[in-house]
């Protein structure tokens, strides 16, 4: 078994994935040869799987958002009311960086463009937090709101469908990123812009546990992630230092 596992990693260069499948699926056959008393124990649990690798996640460039941005408005949707409001989704993720189950249940009380704050109730892990509305995600929003007003819309949710009052779901967000990512030839989901708002966020300076409370992370190390995204801390940092 050792030597069945060392070919696939040595010669047919498995994947971590891979390797944990081949070790997934042989453990529950063997377990199960345990319990119908074939075997007396299992052998594989003897053969450790390997470190998962530490992959970072996909951000966007500054110039790809501000393509995608540009291209909400001027995509040839089927109807006159998407254009502002999926405007407003995706400059939503990119200035707030919400989560998409956070921005699909976000009710029409929790927008608030007067405190510049967006509240989102009971996020990842059940816990609230007040996130800041940025003045250029703020003018964005007051045209969306502005046009939701004008087609009488009357739900609680903030983002709805368009001929309904019914709440948007998942699945609606990501027909909306994958016909930009076809016109604009960016490819993303609702979580790369949130992964591009904190990574822009800690190269413009903001502050580690700002970061951590506004995209409701539960611990720091989370946050700390997109220090590693960026290297334009790094570059600064080697730059101020006098080496030989």
């Amino acid at each position: 078994m050792r030597a069945f596992f060392y070919e696939g990693k040595e010669k047919y260069q498995w994947s971590y994935s891979s390797y944990c499948n081949h070790h997934k699926y042989l453990k529950k056959f063997l377990n199960w040869a345990l319990t119908s008393g074939l075997i007396t124990e299992n052998p594989i649990l003897q053969i450790k799987k390997p470190k998962k690798p530490a992959v970072l996640p996909r951000r966007l460039t500054a110039e790809d958002a501000q393509k995608i941005l540009y291209c909400t408005l001027n995509y040839k949707w089927r109807y006159e009311s998407e254009y502002l409001r999926n405007h407003a989704i995706i400059a939503t993720f990119l200035f707030t960086g919400l989560r998409c189950n956070e921005l699909i249940n976000l009710k029409y009380t929790d927008v608030n463009l007067e405190s510049g704050n967006i509240f989102v109730s009971k996020g990842k892990g059940a816990k609230d937090r007040n996130v800041p509305i940025h003045p250029k995600l703020k003018s964005i929003l007051n045209r969306y709101i502005q046009d939701r007003r004008r087609s009488g819309k009357l739900s609680e949710y903030f983002f709805t469908a368009i001929q309904s009052n019914k709440p948007l779901r998942y699945k609606n967000v990501r027909v909306i990123c994958r016909k930009l990512s076809k016109a604009t030839g960016v490819t993303f989901t609702p979580h790369c812009l949130r992964h591009t708002f904190g990574s822009v966020a800690i190269e413009q300076d903001m502050g580690l546990v700002q970061l951590k409370e506004i995209m409701g992370h539960s611990d720091i190390s989370s946050t700390m992630l997109y220090l590693k995204m960026s290297s334009k801390g790094l570059k600064e940092s080697i730059s101020k230092i006098e080496l030989f």
